[in-house]
């Protein structure tokens, strides 16, 4: 129906006759209409710059060339070496990493694009290189300051080791994994939304702390690395060691460490305890006892809250159907250490062995001191261990690693004690040597009764 609207002015004030009143209801509507499809647009922009936020974090940006020279391999190039061809993403100690293999020859020579990341934690910058590899008995490598080694993990899958060549840090190895992707996305610009990871991420639910809202137990991050072989094999889990500031938030995949346990018939969990990495939470581990002055007097709660978490890991892992049941076995670096030792004496029965890379909860003897001597007296001879530590440990002074382990011993503790020499700058980081320390560790297992007690 049609209103007709007019408007009559008589002196300074307008009346309106009756027929305006249809088209004032009728105005209202059109606006109520308009201003409605107005709040929906702003909601709807809100909602998007939200999603697609201006902020980018620079570690997840891997650059690359605008194209790339790929040419598919000729005949005569073995089906082992021609495999290696093609885009390949994933990460490497742990940060973004991307390898274009663009040509493989018959004699294993392949013209490659190496890409990284930035790595706040390593000091490296992101930036992408054109280089050569060589493809010698299934292994693609490339050669330089490090030595990378790519070698097949499945059939789509690669595992890499890079380990430094030269300099003060000659052994250092870190570790990654890749997997196959379209190099013509990767040219246009396209990157994973979430990024393979050297194994499988896993959510370890927690057993006692819940959600603010009570609804459903805080989730523990945990990368799960299945057993090499056949059939289901013992668990190792690996835990992490102390982290300052935001570098708690860096999730640790524990790759080489992982691998070499699967070598030796494992298989694997590596925890990221509370508020650590993406696990839910927050981390309470520093919340430590203080006197009047500020001195430590206690560190039980921050050990306590460690202790739940890696229950929690070890009732999880165990219940994974390629995990046979039974004692597992405990690593850990620093403060992972530390707990793989102290756990092993609150509940020997369910530990097969300890390996402690550099283990401790903080450099302060007086008070850190008994709890080695209480996890000797627990675990007596019950509980086979490992300790590597080496001699210019920066957090850790040669006296008292010496004081931790005469403490464990003299109370009754078994542990095969090893204090190596001339670890390259921070003794602390032994792990990343696996040179030094696999040859023993290697022996070390070849002695464990993996059947159970």
């Amino acid at each position: 129906m049609r209103v007709n609207c007019f408007l009559v002015v008589q002196g300074d004030a307008p009346v309106v006759p009756g027929p305006s009143r249809g088209c004032g209801r009728a105005f209202e509507r059109t606006m109520r209409q308009v201003l409605m499809a107005i709040a929906v647009l702003i909601i709807g922009w809100l909602s998007n710059a939200q999603a697609q936020s201006l902020t980018v974090d620079p570690e997840t940006i891997v650059p690359l060339p605008d194209s790339f020279d790929m040419e598919v391999p000729a005949p005569e190039v073995p089906p082992e070496m021609a495999r290696f061809q093609g885009a390949w993403v994933g990460t490497w100690h742990d940060d973004r990493h991307i390898l274009v293999v663009e040509r493989v020859r018959p004699d294993g020579q392949a013209d490659v694009v190496f890409a990284q990341s930035d790595s706040s934690f390593y000091g490296m910058n992101r930036e992408w290189w054109r280089d050569k590899a060589t493809i010698v008995d299934g292994v693609l490598t490339m050669t330089g300051f490090r030595t990378f080694r790519y070698a097949f993990d499945g059939p789509d899958r690669l595992y890499l080791t890079a380990t430094i060549a030269s300099g003060a840090a000659t052994g250092v190895v870190t570790s990654g994994a890749l997997v196959r992707a379209d190099p013509a996305r990767l040219a246009a610009g396209d990157r994973p939304a979430e990024w393979p990871w050297p194994g499988e991420r896993v959510w370890v639910p927690h057993p006692t702390v819940r959600t603010p809202d009570g609804i459903r137990p805080i989730m523990l991050e945990a990368t799960f690395y299945p057993p090499a072989g056949a059939g289901p094999a013992p668990l190792a889990i690996i835990t992490h060691g102390s982290d300052v500031g935001r570098i708690q938030l860096r999730s640790w995949s524990f790759s080489t460490e992982a691998h070499w346990l699967r070598d030796n018939g494992f298989a694997v969990l590596a925890l990221m305890r509370r508020g650590r990495g993406r696990s839910e939470g927050i981390g309470g581990e520093d919340n430590f006892g203080r006197a009047h002055d500020g001195s430590l007097i206690d560190v039980s709660a921050g050990i306590a809250e460690a202790v739940e978490d890696l229950s929690s890991a070890i009732a999880y892992g165990c219940q994974l159907p390629s995990v046979r049941p039974g004692p597992v076995l405990l690593a850990g670096q620093s403060r992972g250490g530390f707990l793989a030792m102290h756990y092993a004496g609150l509940k020997p029965a369910e530990v097969m062995a300890v390996v402690n890379f550099s283990g401790g909860w903080y450099p302060y003897g007086p008070v850190t001191t008994p709890y080695y001597a209480n996890a000797g007296r627990s675990a007596a001879d019950k509980v086979p261990q490992l300790w590597l530590y080496a001699d210019n440990d920066k957090f850790y002074a040669e006296a008292l690693i010496r004081e931790y382990h005469h403490a464990f011993t003299e109370a009754g503790g078994r542990a095969r004690f090893e204090l190596l020499h001339g670890v390259p700058g921070d003794g602390h980081l032994l792990r990343i040597y696996p040179d030094r320390w696999r040859p023993i560790a290697d022996q070390f297992l070849a002695t464990l009764d993996r059947q159970g007690r």
